[in-house]
């Protein structure tokens, strides 16, 4: 993982995904296919909760971060929680299901734990499909505008390629936690 955000934050921050921004696509597919692989080979370790659900806290400091990023006409509305982007919600709820499953812990198997993560993840995947497709890559179909130019340059280019992996792969690691101790 170390070495993978040292290789991007050196060629993010040469600007080459600035300069040839489908670079950023192959990038884009080898976190998909890096995750994946991930997620196999740690789906039967032991993760501890706690920790996986404090990773969401960070989605608000990152949330001032976008809307910073908009503000400096890095990207558009539609990636800020003005827009379609809802992770300051999954942040701040983070924080809540802390507090109440350290009092009760079958919190963290219940129903609305699971519908968090499932909506958790699909918020993620909404912002990073609008993320592609407001990018200035050949498959650019919205925000022309203002086109998504803030995740080719460093240090904003770790964001949908390390923070939001880590955070989904966070929420499915929870999901399969509550549901197999569901089971149990």
């Amino acid at each position: 993982m170390m070495i993978w955000t040292f290789a991007l934050s050196a060629v993010s921050s040469l600007n080459i995904f600035l300069a040839f921004p489908p670079s950023f696509a192959l990038i884009l597919v080898s976190v998909i296919l890096l995750s994946v692989s991930y997620y196999r080979l740690s789906k039967n370790v032991r993760l501890n909760a706690y920790y996986l659900l404090g990773i969401h806290i960070i989605r608000i400091p990152i949330e001032f971060i976008i809307f910073q990023l908009f503000n400096r006409k890095m990207l558009p509305i539609e990636m800020t929680f003005l827009g379609w982007n809802y992770d300051l919600f999954f942040g701040v709820t983070a924080i809540l299901f802390l507090v109440f499953s350290s009092i009760n812990p079958r919190i963290l198997t219940s129903v609305l734990f699971k519908a968090w993560n499932i909506l958790g993840i699909c918020s993620l995947l909404q912002v990073v499909i609008i993320g592609i497709l407001s990018s200035p890559l050949p498959l650019q179909a919205m925000a022309f505008e203002q086109p998504n130019i803030a995740v080719l340059q460093f240090p904003y280019a770790l964001l949908p390629t390390i923070v939001v992996p880590i955070v989904i792969l966070s929420h499915f690691h929870l999901l399969g936690k509550a549901i197999t101790t569901e089971k149990k």
